[in-house]
């Protein structure tokens, strides 16, 4: 199967070495941004179980108009076969588990600390299932970046503990579904199914069964939300911030990935900043090992 490896050289010639950053490292970056983008939006006071829902549920239409697209303007196939489904069932299940976990979590707690214990913990899971799944250990400096990862999610957060709410079982339970579907989606990946149909499949499996267990009075919030701007916006970058994740795992492994996708963390506390909040000393030091970490993965050449 044909990998998603190629450089961006910034000037550089060809033969050059220097200022070479791989693509897989730039889409896992930005679907980074994407994510935490989107989860801020979601997170809508008293309607977090359904805006999560309707978000995912928006990403789908998103999804498959550009799957349309690839095919008319692009001549890019969209391949599943039956091989994949397996994988499909796995990424499926993950994605039904995160999103209903994630609006438990929201619903009990905030958006920062809630975020980046769901993020960290999600690192922490996927190498074990990587492994089990693919037989993929990870490198000396990818496990040292995946601790800096971690290391710089808990600081980036500790300055909050006082006073800051988070829900440890569901909080903990996000971050697992996070490292289940980022297995899944990898397996069906590595076997061949394009990235969009791979997260298609998995959508349309996942959201009948997390309406059917929101409950009355949430499906009940559903169609308002379906009319705000600012979901729809969400529904979009939750699209973009899943296809560039899975396009970047073409070409490495999916513990990689989820590192450098965790820069997220710092993108929401960026957000964060943005609408006002101000990081103390050791939120701005969590901050700064998570950008070594990130780094990190960016050197780690031999899989990204």
């Amino acid at each position: 199967m044909a990998q998603v490896r190629g450089v961006l050289s910034l000037g550089a010639r060809p033969g050059d070495t220097a200022a070479v950053v791989s693509i897989p490292f730039l889409l896992a970056l930005g679907s980074g941004a994407a994510h935490a983008t989107w989860n801020a939006l979601a997170k809508t006071p008293g309607r977090e179980r359904a805006a999560t829902w309707v978000a995912l549920a928006l990403s789908l239409v998103f999804a498959v108009f550009v799957a349309i697209v690839g095919l008319v303007v692009g001549d890019q196939p969209v391949t599943l076969a039956l091989g994949h489904a397996p994988w499909v069932v796995v990424a499926g299940l993950g994605e039904a588990a995160y999103v209903y976990a994630l609006g438990m979590a929201y619903a009990r707690g905030d958006l920062g600390l809630t975020y980046a214990v769901s993020r960290a913990t999600a690192l922490v899971v996927v190498w074990p299932l990587s492994w089990l799944a693919f037989a993929t250990a990870p490198s000396p400096l990818a496990a040292l970046s995946t601790a800096l990862v971690v290391a710089g999610t808990l600081l980036a957060r500790r300055q909050g503990e006082g006073g800051a709410r988070w829900h440890p079982g569901w909080t903990l339970l996000t971050g697992v579904a996070v490292a289940v579907y980022h297995t899944g989606y990898k397996g069906a990946v590595d076997g061949g199914a394009s990235p969009v149909a791979a997260f298609v499949a998995a959508l349309v499996l996942a959201l009948p069964a997390l309406f059917a267990v929101l409950g009355r009075d949430v499906r009940a919030q559903v169609p308002s939300l379906l009319r705000r701007p600012r979901l729809l916006v969400a529904g979009a970058l939750c699209a973009a911030s899943f296809l560039a994740m899975l396009v970047a795992m073409q070409g490495a492994d999916s513990g990689r990935i989820l590192g450098v996708r965790n820069s997220s963390v710092g993108f929401a506390l960026l957000i964060a900043l943005a609408l006002g909040e101000r990081p103390a000393r050791t939120q701005w030091l969590g901050l700064a090992v998570l950008g070594l970490g990130i780094a990190g993965f960016g050197i780690d050449q031999s899989s990204l």
